[in-house]
């Protein structure tokens, strides 16, 4: 899912299109969510409820279908122009020509 996304956004030149880029990250994420979601259930049962326990919060948020849910279309929180990536990674836009950064903010 994310393989052709990460491609073509190392191939941006340093002007893009962020509504482009934005449809591209948030189309993967749905689709990442969607698959998460058909697998929790399986992953759940696997699991038993001593080790389902034992999971960290931000692990078992991925196998809580109402969780996924409320992430799916969104950022789930983060500020205005952010991208949410998997894990809680937040990526917000920033820099320019020739000084292009990000800030990257790691929830847990």
């Amino acid at each position: 899912i994310w393989s052709p996304v990460v491609k073509y956004f190392a191939s941006l030149p340093t002007a893009y299109s962020r509504d482009e880029v934005y449809r591209r990250y948030k189309a993967a994420r749905e689709a990442s969510v969607d698959l998460l979601i058909r697998l929790a259930p399986d992953i759940r049962r696997l699991l038993t409820s001593e080790q389902r326990r034992k999971l960290p919060s931000n692990i078992a948020s991925f196998i809580d279908t109402r969780y996924l849910a409320s992430i799916r279309s969104g950022t789930a929180g983060g500020a205005a122009g952010g991208m949410m990536l998997p894990g809680g990674v937040m990526m917000m836009p920033g820099g320019g020509p020739g000084g292009a950064r990000e800030t990257v903010i790691i929830r847990h």
